[in-house]
């Protein structure tokens, strides 16, 4: 009998109410504001907001870039996700 052991990968992962505090105190309430804001497209935005899409480089530099008084830590955590 063969048994499958789930394997684990590391991820990142949007922080969503750090997120949404940080974006809101800058008055980017919307998905389309947050997207300008930081050179994006509001879809992606949109996908990276929901959980559907995982945010990726460019978006983390582009966040990061646009708006240097936020700090990785603050809105992204590194987990590990079962493959």
């Amino acid at each position: 009998m063969h048994t499958t052991t789930a394997t684990t990968r590391p991820a990142i992962r949007l922080r969503r109410s750090q997120w949404d505090r940080r974006m809101n105190e800058k008055g980017l309430t919307t998905a389309l504001a947050r997207a300008e804001a930081i050179g994006v497209s509001r879809w992606t935005v949109g996908r990276i907001e929901s959980g559907e899409m995982r945010p990726g480089e460019h978006f983390i530099a582009a966040v990061l870039l646009a708006r240097p008084d936020m700090k990785f830590e603050e809105l992204f955590e590194v987990v590990e996700e079962s493959s």
